[in-house]
């Protein structure tokens, strides 16, 4: 399902009185786990253009806030189409054959549920293509409106741009809302948005400041966060 964008004024912002009023999540590596796909078809968009397979360090080198401009990075501009038509391919090839209870994160369904319960205003905000965010959310088994894609923002994160965005559709103030990402790019764009946000960070011990060890934990910390 796709959010529309809607004219938002000082009369329909969510959140003017009691904070938080949603939650805005990033896609992969927040919501999707993805990581491993993603460098999957990265390798099968180079072997469609006859380019040799890339290491893994080249991989990890070339990413950037997008998967088009990291494709970018690995392939000529005349082979870039070509290459894209590959990460396509594969990409939908994979997710026909992965279990929804293996792509989307620990805790993501089960949160995602809790928090539409407790009437929270819920959107994503990604620099997946709309079409590759959307077949991610389906095949994770994610009930969730995919808010603003990369085509949705001139300048991806970390500009406050696409987030700035998501909250305007999804009708809320950035100090009522909360972002959720997994990166540093995703800190910085929740600091230019002016929005409090919290970093996927799965692991042992307690959490650091503006962390979370698991999905599991975002609810009680967003009630603790209430005035």
């Amino acid at each position: 399902m796709t959010a529309a964008a809607t004219p938002v004024g000082p009369d329909t912002v969510r959140g003017a009185a009691d904070a938080p009023a949603g939650v805005v999540f990033d896609l992969d590596g927040t919501l999707v786990d993805s990581w491993a796909l993603h460098l999957r078809c990265l390798r099968r968009s180079l072997h469609a253009v006859g380019l040799p397979e890339p290491s893994a360090a080249r991989l990890a080198a070339a990413q950037r806030p997008t998967d088009a401009q990291t494709l970018a990075v690995l392939v000529p501009p005349d082979l870039l189409d070509e290459a894209a038509r590959g990460y396509d391919r594969e990409l939908r090839r994979l997710l026909a054959e992965e279990p929804a209870e293996r792509l989307a994160m620990p805790g993501a369904r089960e949160t995602v549920a809790a928090l539409r319960t407790a009437g929270l205003a819920l959107g994503i905000c990604t620099g997946r293509s709309r079409a590759h965010a959307q077949a991610l959310l389906d095949a994770s088994g994610l009930p969730i409106g995919l808010t603003v894609a990369r085509e949705d923002a001139a300048h991806p994160k970390p500009a406050a741009e696409g987030l700035l965005l998501a909250l305007r559709r999804l009708g809320l103030a950035p100090g009522r809302a909360h972002y959720v990402g997994d990166s540093p790019a995703d800190a910085r764009q929740g600091a230019a948005a002016g929005v409090p946000t919290l970093l996927l960070r799965p692991g042992d011990g307690p959490p650091a400041d503006g962390t979370l060890r698991s999905l599991h934990d975002l609810p009680a910390v967003l009630r603790k966060a209430r005035p």
